[in-house]
């Protein structure tokens, strides 16, 4: 049974593969390690053989092959082409970065790749050094399953939107997507009193002008009578206007000091920014640190999304 996802753009480390073996050194091995990185960062996908799990029926694993010298490996092909020169079985497409990680996780002695053809044996060493040479930072957004706790701080919507700007590939896109569809942000607003509201305050200043100063002021209670309006800031640039907001109140930084600090569920916030009447070209995530653009085309598309915790808040941006 095959999967509908065949790989494609593996032949850059097929060739490496190739190099590797006909002069064995160390700078081949790292030309072979190399090309599995670089696809690994382009959403590179390797086919990997499965099998059903004894211990549950309706789940399948990843199938374990045995060396010659009794070593476990996980098998992994670089093309259709790879994978029919062995015993026919079935396959599934899968990210190549998510099975290095499964290898790292599991009882096997690591991968071996295009065990038919031309193998490498990809030892768990091996998968830590590439791993390393990325500085252990992750080039896929997380795959853990979004619930309302675990956007409730911001951090792994702030989290998501580093990896995205490290490596900008449909999958974190559509991830990115997926968590942006259920988040809360931070929107800097102005409050703007009514007339009459206004009025009273000019009042009571010019009266601790007038009799002990402004400092009489402080400590004071002043209450509105009448509803307040929070008019979200913009952010200019060039010619083009941008809808700012924030992952968390800290996020905002000195920049927050001169606004009210509201929060809004994303699709809200798409919403306000779509009305806006400055016409804005999209919103702008924490613009002053790990800066992200969501052009104003997104905003139907991630609210079209099914939301992952059953929140349809704001889900039709008007």
């Amino acid at each position: 049974m095959m999967n509908e996802l065949y790989p494609e753009g593996n032949q850059m480390i097929e060739k490496a593969i190739a190099d590797y073996y006909a002069e064995t050194d160390k700078v081949n091995l790292v030309f072979v390690l190399a090309a599995i990185r670089h696809r690994m960062h382009a959403d590179g996908q390797f086919l990997f053989p499965i099998a059903t799990n004894p211990e549950n029926e309706n789940e399948a694993v990843l199938h374990v092959l045995t060396s010659g010298d009794g070593k476990h490996w996980y098998a992994a092909f670089t093309s259709q082409e790879e994978f029919e020169k062995g015993e026919p079985c079935d396959v599934a497409a899968n990210f190549i970065d998510r099975g290095l990680k499964l290898t790292l996780e599991s009882d096997t002695d690591g991968m071996i790749i295009n065990p038919w053809g031309q193998s490498f044996m990809l030892t768990k060493d091996l998968i830590k050094k590439m791993f390393s040479a990325d500085g252990d930072r992750d080039y896929a957004v997380s795959d853990e399953p979004i619930t309302a706790e675990l956007l409730e701080e911001g951090s792994f919507l702030k989290k998501a939107i580093e990896v995205c700007n490290r490596n900008r590939t449909q999958r974190n896109l559509i991830k990115l997507s997926k968590i942006l569809r259920d988040s809360w942000v931070w929107v800097p607003c102005t409050a703007v009193l009514s007339d009459a509201d206004q009025e009273a305050f000019n009042r009571k200043i010019l009266e601790a002008a007038d009799n002990d100063g402004l400092d009489a002021l402080v400590g004071t209670e002043l209450v509105s009578h009448d509803s307040i309006r929070f008019v979200p800031d913009i952010l200019q640039s060039g010619e083009d206007s941008f809808f700012p907001v924030f992952t968390s109140e800290e996020e905002m930084g000195e920049y927050g000091e001169d606004f009210s600090r509201v929060q809004k569920h994303f699709l809200e916030a798409a919403n306000l920014a779509k009305n806006n009447e400055r016409n804005v070209k999209g919103i702008v995530i924490n613009p002053f640190t790990e800066v992200f653009v969501v052009p104003a085309e997104m905003f139907g598309v991630i609210a079209r999304m099914e939301s992952s915790i059953g929140d349809s808040a704001g889900a039709e941006v008007q």
